[in-house]
């Protein structure tokens, strides 16, 4: 991303939960969950984790993580 907020973080604050509490929940480390935010490329697996942990349809991060490589 290349201006604003990234999503998963916009979702994330806008719920109240920390990186440390997505991460938990999705089973990524903490520095993977940051490197997202910050845009890096993730791996598609990680979609449906990181949506299931925020509680959102999947629909809404799939723009954000057409890329194969990984955090």
């Amino acid at each position: 991303m290349s201006q604003g907020t990234h999503i998963i973080r916009a979702y994330r604050e806008h719920l109240g939960y920390s990186i440390e509490d997505v991460a938990v929940a999705c089973g990524l480390a903490a520095q993977e969950i940051q490197n997202i935010e910050r845009g890096l490329k993730y791996n598609k697996g990680y979609r449906n984790r990181i949506a299931r942990s925020l509680s959102i349809p999947v629909g809404i991060l799939e723009a954000e993580s057409d890329i194969s490589d990984a955090a």
